[in-house]
């Protein structure tokens, strides 16, 4: 069997999991990440709408709201630093009604709360940013945007290897043991590696990666997302979102910096990864899109689809778990479980917390 040792094993080779290792490649000398795939990113990292999100739905003080808010900057200045492509084109949020304008009222004092700006446009001067939008008032929020997010992962890995980083990829882990403050990870071909910290970004089977350590008090669902393209409607200006729903910021445009428009995801439980889509909710998406822009029933088709893992909680909200593990003894055993949205937005800032949990 060939044993090595590393200081530090990351599992997982999405946005999140590049970002921490990059994050710790500037500290920590002899990292590997492994990656049960042939390449980076292959599931929600790239199967999502790629938008910059600015961190004003969240409660104040959770993960999301705290990591979101500082990773929207970090995002932002990754990008330009590194010439990455990147739009800040900005999200309104319709109101139809007068129950959804006290809705938004909500939505602009928790942003307030979270350091976010924003501010309620009538339907007038929404119309102003995106003359298509339908809308009795809108909330303007200038710092949400997009970005492309296989050329950002592209640069966190080469960064990374620039780095010295091990890069593992066709690699699954089996089992992990721990005996005398060292991890040791059994990978699908028989080979071990072993590591004094270990950073489990394994996405949608972050859980079962905890569960191999008999960490069982996260249980996770499965919630998939179908996306539907527009054959007409292109070069929107902005972002246009409804009103949120506590599980969903419901079906709402996505943009691409070539200019195309897709819509959605919606939301259902799965019981496993599958990410095929066909037609079935077609007239769902045309009726919710439809209440804020012009669109004819033809005019959208399914495109892909994604699925984000979400831990069972009994209430109302679910925040990121990332968890260093020392108080059940593993220490340096680092939890990241149900990193959902804003999961890409907050990489940069999910990784900073990481290094900071570190003993």
């Amino acid at each position: 069997m060939n044993k090595n040792k590393f200081d530090i094993c990351i599992i997982g080779a999405g946005v999140i999991g590049l970002s921490i290792a990059y994050k710790l490649s500037q500290k920590y000398k002899n990292i590997i990440v492994v990656e049960k795939e042939p390449s980076f990113g292959r599931h929600i990292s790239s199967r999502n709408s790629e938008v910059v999100h600015s961190g004003f739905y969240y409660p104040q003080n959770s993960l999301k709201a705290l990591l979101c808010v500082e990773g929207n900057k970090l995002l932002y200045e990754f990008a330009e630093k590194y010439k990455i492509q990147y739009k800040k084109c900005g999200k309104l949020i319709v109101a139809h009604s007068k129950e959804d304008v006290l809705k938004l009222e909500k939505i602009r004092n928790n942003s307030i709360e979270n350091n976010v700006q924003c501010k309620i446009l009538s339907s007038e001067k929404s119309k102003k940013i995106e003359p298509r939008v339908k809308a009795m008032q809108s909330l303007w929020v200038p710092s949400t945007g997009i970005i492309d997010t296989h050329s950002l992962m592209s640069k966190l890995e080469f960064l990374c290897i620039n780095n010295n980083v091990s890069f593992l990829y066709n690699a699954k882990i089996n089992n992990i043991n721990f005996e005398s403050s060292e991890y040791a990870l059994s990978l699908s071909d028989n080979d071990e590696i072993c590591s004094d910290i270990v950073v489990n970004c394994g996405g949608l089977w972050a859980h079962n990666i905890s569960y191999m350590l008999n960490l069982k008090k996260y249980d996770i669902d499965y919630y998939k997302g179908d996306y539907y393209k527009s054959s007409k409607i292109r070069d929107l200006n902005c972002l246009i979102y409804p009103i949120p729903s506590i599980s969903s910021l419901g079906i709402h445009t996505v943009l691409s910096l070539n200019g195309e428009v897709s819509f959605g995801p919606n939301i259902y439980k799965v019981n496993q990864v599958d990410y095929s889509i066909n037609s079935k909710y077609h007239d769902d998406y045309y009726i919710e899109i439809s209440k804020f822009l012009d669109i004819k029933r033809n005019d959208i088709y399914p495109d892909f689809s994604g699925i984000r893992p979400k831990i069972k909680f009994s209430n109302n909200f679910n925040d990121f778990i990332i968890q260093n593990e020392s108080e059940s003894g593993y220490e340096n055993f680092i939890n990241l479980i149900g990193i959902d949205s804003p999961g890409v937005t907050s990489c940069l800032a999910i990784a900073n917390y990481v290094n900071d949990i570190l003993i």
